[in-house]
């Protein structure tokens, strides 16, 4: 682990020393948790945004592909 220095606003200090008391859990571990929280959800996001954004690019050549998925995806799988 790599030691760093951080500083709080007064109340969001307060509210970490409450959730350390409730929890059981030190502040660094809180801390830590929300960050790999915040930074998980966010690779997340992104990869949903690639994936929507490759939306109506690509063309099957298949006519009925709305209609009949599911027999199309049983020929390939």
């Amino acid at each position: 682990m790599i030691r760093t220095q951080i500083q709080f606003e007064k109340k969001v200090y307060e509210r970490l020393k409450a959730a350390s008391k409730a929890s059981g859990d030190s502040i660094s571990e809180i801390v830590r948790g929300s960050l790999d929280s915040t930074i998980a959800r966010q690779e997340s996001d992104h990869k949903w945004s690639r994936a929507f954004q490759s939306l109506g690019k690509f063309e099957s050549g298949l006519k009925d592909l709305a209609e009949k998925h599911d027999e199309h995806l049983d020929n390939r799988w």
